[in-house]
């Protein structure tokens, strides 16, 4: 084996040339340079940018048209209830729903405290069923039961739950 820039005589596990120091074959990184770090270009900047920008836009737009199902809604919600999280219970529900709730003279802490009372008392799980639209082509109202059973698979209650789209998402109208 010999040399490529001098043409000396070299052993064939040698890694340098020992007459020029030339880098052989068999040779590896021996020399003290600084090593560059890569670093785009203006135009790689850009490029990225723009797909940034349009994943962005994407996002934005998914999230904008994307209609939440009304049975991921009422579970949501009926969630928030038995985690006596009222804030984000209220964002689920319509005005009508509060109003409801004063008629019968109860708030929404006097509703979840009793579903609550069910559900450890009975030590019982839920389960939110299909919705029944009211109009299967281009839906308004929606109605979902929920149904508390006991650990033996007795149902305990089932909540009514009546749903309706407001805009583009579905929000709770009534629970009896």
């Amino acid at each position: 084996m010999n040399c490529r820039k001098c043409g000396a005589e070299l052993h064939p596990e040698q890694k340098v040339c020992i007459q020029c120091g030339e880098r052989t074959a068999a040779g590896g990184k021996f020399d003290v340079e600084e090593e560059q770090h890569w670093r785009p270009s203006p135009t790689q900047v850009r490029i990225a940018g723009g797909a940034v920008a349009l994943l962005l836009l994407v996002l934005i737009l998914y999230n904008a048209l994307h209609v939440v199902p009304p049975e991921v809604v009422a579970k949501d919600w009926f969630d928030a209830m038995l985690a006596r999280s009222f804030a984000r219970a209220r964002t689920y529900v319509t005005p009508r729903f509060d109003e409801d709730l004063t008629a019968r003279m109860m708030d929404m802490r006097a509703l979840s405290d009793m579903w609550i009372e069910e559900v450890t008392s009975n030590r019982a799980t839920y389960h939110v069923g299909p919705p029944v639209f009211d109009r299967p082509d281009d839906p308004r109202r929606a109605q979902i039961t929920i149904r508390l059973q006991s650990p033996a698979g007795e149902v305990v209650r089932e909540i009514r739950v009546e749903m309706v789209k407001v805009g583009r998402a579905w929000k709770v109208d009534q629970a009896m």
